[in-house]
């Protein structure tokens, strides 16, 4: 929606990426829509609805090629593998702060530092100014430049709080734990009749969401009973309409493993499914 703005706003013409069959980005049409025109190739890292981990290198690689900036959505990958931004090679990496037990509205915007030098700040106020004259203003250095007005103070020392608590943990065992977790889950879910997994396989290729439907039940209505069941799921398109499209499915049912779940909750998910399973059976009998 952001850079469908923006295309209003600038005559800029927004190209989307087709996938592949098991829902990772085709990277032959990527290459079929690059030309030297293209200014920007922004790319979620790791997807909200199919778990899928996006090819970075050789999606940054081939952006470069034709001169474009390559800015990365980090929300799903920041909080659950391994990230030196610098080896990511990526030009902006933002991710939000909630889904790495951060509080709601806390995030952060990475650039680098020379395309930040370039840019005009997007906000004005106190502290992101050096001088102030009748009829201009010169800007503080960065990144003072971008944080016009009093900050969320407690909200920052919150994150900072929660990506120091996750590297004490280590994401390298963040990561082994989301792996064995999507596995374990995707097997016990597929395990069930009419239960239908999208996205890859294979859990090294993708996080630890796994989204799913139950065969004959509207995702709202298996979601509910399995509220009740004590399982917290959400249900619906996960802001991300056109993938469903894709799917062709009008919603599905996704579960998001983190560091606090464990397998019997991949189990209480499952014996769920399968009360709402037998409970549409006998209504629809």
């Amino acid at each position: 929606v952001p850079w469908q703005r923006v295309a209003q706003d600038t005559g800029a013409r927004v190209r989307l990426i087709r996938l592949t069959p098991d829902g990772r980005l085709d990277l032959d049409h990527f290459r079929e829509l690059l030309s030297p025109r293209t200014k920007v190739v922004a790319v979620a890292h790791a997807s909200n609805v199919l778990g899928t981990l996006s090819d970075m290198p050789s999606i940054v690689e081939q952006a470069h090629a034709v001169g474009a900036i390559v800015v990365a959505d980090g929300a799903q990958s920041v909080p659950h593998i391994p990230i030196d931004v610098q080896s990511l090679a990526v030009d902006f990496l933002s991710f939000s702060g909630h889904k790495m037990l951060a509080p709601l509205g806390s995030g952060v915007l990475w650039g680098r530092r020379e395309l930040l030098e370039e840019m005009p700040p997007f906000l004005g106020g106190g502290g992101m100014i050096r001088e102030v004259f009748e009829d201009r203003a010169t800007w503080a250095p960065l990144p003072e430049k971008f944080d016009a007005g009093t900050p969320s103070v407690a909200d920052s020392i919150g994150l900072a709080a929660a990506a120091a608590y996750l590297d004490d943990l280590g994401m390298e065992n963040v990561r082994a734990h989301e792996v064995e977790l999507a596995g374990y889950a995707m097997d016990r879910l597929l395990s069930l009749p009419d239960v239908s997994v999208y996205g890859p396989r294979d859990p090294n290729g993708r996080t630890g969401v796994v989204s799913f439907n139950l065969d004959g039940v509207h995702p709202h209505d298996a979601g509910t009973i399995l509220d009740e069941a004590g399982v917290a799921v959400r249900a619906g398109h996960h802001c991300c309409q056109p993938l469903h499209r894709v799917l062709d499915v009008a919603a599905t049912l996704r579960a998001s493993f983190y560091v606090y779940n464990r397998a019997d909750d991949v189990d209480a998910l499952v014996d769920a499914l399968a009360t709402a399973r037998r409970l549409y059976q006998r209504k629809s009998a």
